[in-house]
């Protein structure tokens, strides 16, 4: 398991890998160029909509966890550090 950002990103389950296998090896098999080629060209819109989404989300993400760090920090100047040692409440 690999991680990006503290976030754990699975590996494929076995039944989508073997899904992928199989529709590449249709396509391998296929002697539609045309159909082919339609194919690829709206993959490759597709990737950059996805590219778009997930690096928007990825911003999204980074703003978040920045936020809680800030918050935290803040909220760590905010205590008192004799009251921590003395636990005065």
């Amino acid at each position: 398991m690999r991680k990006f950002l503290n976030i754990e990103i699975e590996e494929a389950p076995p039944e989508l890998k073997l899904s992928v296998e199989m529709r590449c090896r249709d396509i391998m098999k296929s002697e539609d160029y045309d159909n082919i080629k339609r194919y690829c060209t709206h993959l490759i819109r597709h990737q950059m909509d996805q590219d778009v989404f997930l690096a928007s989300m990825l911003g999204r993400l980074i703003e978040l966890e920045a936020a809680l760090v800030k918050k935290n920090l803040s909220e760590e100047k905010k205590s008192n550090p004799i009251k921590k040692l003395f636990r005065i409440d």
